[in-house]
């Protein structure tokens, strides 16, 4: 991965959070680091105005969390032989976020970049003690997300795995002191090096045979860009549009002052009566003038008109990029929203599947840190069945109107069901078909 790569994963990532140049420090004497683009001839001062008052909107966030929440209305599956493996589930990350919340942040920052990074390793503790202690101390692997953007060096293999890798991190010392280092894994060990002169600040030895930091791409190779990356270029653009609208609408919203002055008036009496405006204009004075009565004048809309419109067509690339269904529109066919569905479906269906190897290849890589001889089983759903409820409530009545038999209809209400209360626990589902169950035997 060359610095392209890298610069792109660290705007992507910019992008995500709203950090970095989306948030430019001004100070009195300079402006820092800013994804706004300069005017031509716009002075220093003016440039720092706009970039104190810019904001962002964070689009590439709202898109990412968007798509995992769909992928968190369903569960993984899991089956876990040992209560180790439960204290990882129950706290994935050493701070206390269960899995389940633990891989809805990732899957934000994976889908966001098309690539992620999952490092699974062993803490420094003390794991004697009987297996309850061991529990009681979590004495079990932590699983840590890495950004693609802190690696600074790495190989990856024939089977697509790193046979090493370094990235950028924090070594913490037996006195508590921190230091940023950079982190070594390959296949048989570990190394904390210093920033500044790579001294080595502390090294061992791991049992698992591989490299412990793990890839997670959407497709291909790493590294890889997803498509939720074009998100990132448009929000960059967006963020301009939004600072540029918002400097006309300062500039030009207030209607300006005329003062009819007579044709044969000279210039000094037509600097006069500017000045005499000029001074006592106000929202907390009047104007005392003589000759004809003073009006106002207000610009043009066209400007600002033309902003609205390009911001809105940025917009509705944005969510078409995104696959969002929340907001169809109205000149959208019912036909072209089903194929949005199914669109998005099948994305969370490809997601779900290499999500669920990323899982199984980190519990292979705890259960060989916990030398344990079967390791966790997992299952991530690729049913999602996304739909629109009203649309099929309209088929379930025309089914109805038509005669259809009644295990056809009592089909349908199932799939509407399934969707309409996805959020509810599994015991109020169960009653939920039973009773399109009951209804349609009690109409056989």
């Amino acid at each position: 991965m060359g610095a392209a790569d890298i610069s792109r994963f660290r705007f992507i990532g910019h992008a995500l959070r709203g950090d970095g140049p989306f948030r430019p420090t001004v100070t009195a004497s300079s402006t820092g680091a800013t994804y706004l683009v300069r005017y031509p001839r716009e002075s220093e001062a003016k440039f720092a105005r706009r970039n104190e008052l810019a904001f962002y909107s964070s689009p590439l966030a709202q898109a990412a969390g968007r798509f995992t929440g769909y992928l968190s209305t369903r569960a993984p599956v899991r089956d876990l032989p040992h209560a180790l493996f439960e204290a990882v589930a129950d706290d994935a990350d050493g701070k206390g976020n269960g899995l389940d919340q633990f891989w809805q942040s990732f899957m934000v920052e994976a889908k966001a970049r098309g690539s992620m990074l999952l490092l699974v390793d062993m803490p420094a503790i003390n794991a004697a003690g009987n297996m309850a202690d061991q529990v009681r101390n979590r004495a079990a692997p932590v699983w840590t997300p890495v950004a693609p953007e802190l690696l600074t060096d790495y190989e990856v293999g024939d089977d697509g795995r790193f046979t090493f890798a370094e990235f950028s991190g924090v070594w913490t010392s037996p006195e508590g002191k921190r230091e940023a280092c950079r982190w070594r894994f390959d296949a048989s060990t570990w190394r904390a090096l210093s920033s500044e002169g790579g001294k080595v600040l502390d090294e061992g030895e791991h049992p698992l045979g591989q490299c412990p930091l793990l890839i997670f791409t959407e497709g291909g190779d790493f590294p890889h860009f997803g498509p939720f990356a074009a998100i990132a270029d448009l929000s960059k653009r967006l963020f301009n549009l939004d600072s540029e609208l918002d400097e006309i609408l300062r500039s030009q919203t207030f209607s300006l002052l005329t003062m009819q002055v007579p044709d044969d008036s000279t210039s000094q009496t037509k600097i006069d009566a500017a000045a005499v405006a000029g001074q006592t204009i106000g929202t907390n004075n009047l104007l005392v003038h003589s000759g004809s009565t003073p009006a106002f004048i207000a610009p043009p809309d066209g400007p600002a008109r033309v902003y609205l419109d390009r911001i809105a067509g940025l917009q509705a690339r944005i969510d078409d990029i995104a696959l969002n269904v929340a907001n169809p529109s109205a000149r959208e066919s019912g036909i072209a929203l089903q194929m949005r569905f199914q669109a998005i479906n099948a994305e969370l269906s490809r997601f779900a599947s290499r999500m669920e190897d990323l899982e199984r290849n980190a519990w292979e890589l705890s259960r060989r840190w916990l030398q344990m001889t079967t390791a966790p089983t997992v299952q991530w759903p690729r049913d999602f069945n996304l739909l629109d409820v009203l649309a099929e409530l309209q088929i379930l009545a025309d089914m109805r109107a038509n005669g259809m038999p009644e295990p056809v209809i009592a089909a349908q209400m199932r799939r509407i069901v399934s969707q309409q209360f996805v959020g509810a626990d599994q015991l109020a589902q169960d009653e939920i078909q039973q009773a399109i169950d009951r209804l349609q035997q009690a109409t056989a």
